[in-house]
């Protein structure tokens, strides 16, 4: 994970795993990689990245909304009270899997892309004054099988 170093100070990071691609379509664990960070005005933002358990929108063992209760289990292990949360992935999981139905229970859906079916999404604790817009996929050696996702943020 990525950050400005002139704007914000690591408090901590770490990476745990989360999840398991389902047996049909096995390439190992998923984890969730997070730190957090003061920001010079601040505000600590815990920021939480994951790519998600294959195949797309499978539910069940490890791979449905088990995964989803997993990164739930690490954000609430790892976040201090006050902090801004911000989770990013691509969860490999439509809006009407298991695994984002059981995330909306808990946290604020911030936007989500198109591609494959909609599997990229951004969800936060903090999602009022949060503004998304979809970049593309981009075009040659730099492309992607997915759009590209930014989202502002203003945390008061």
């Amino acid at each position: 994970l990525m950050y400005r170093k002139d704007r914000f100070q690591l408090l901590e990071s770490r990476a745990e795993d989360v999840g398991e691609d389902s047996s049909v379509q096995w390439y190992g664990k998923r984890s969730a990689v997070w730190v957090r960070l003061r920001h010079v005005d601040g505000t600590t933002v815990f920021y939480i990245n994951h790519h998600g358990p294959l195949p797309v929108s499978a539910s069940g063992g490890c791979a449905g909304s088990a995964t989803s209760l997993n990164i739930m289990r690490v954000i609430a292990k790892h976040a201090h009270k006050g902090d801004a949360i911000v989770l990013t992935g691509d969860f490999n999981a439509e809006p009407s899997s298991s695994r984002i139905e059981e995330l909306n229970k808990r946290l604020n859906k911030v936007y989500s892309g198109t591609s494959m079916g909609g599997v990229d999404h951004i969800f936060s604790n903090c999602a009022q004054d949060a503004q998304g817009q979809n970049l593309g996929k981009g075009v040659g050696q730099f492309g992607s099988d997915h759009d590209a996702l930014s989202v502002t943020f203003r945390f008061r």
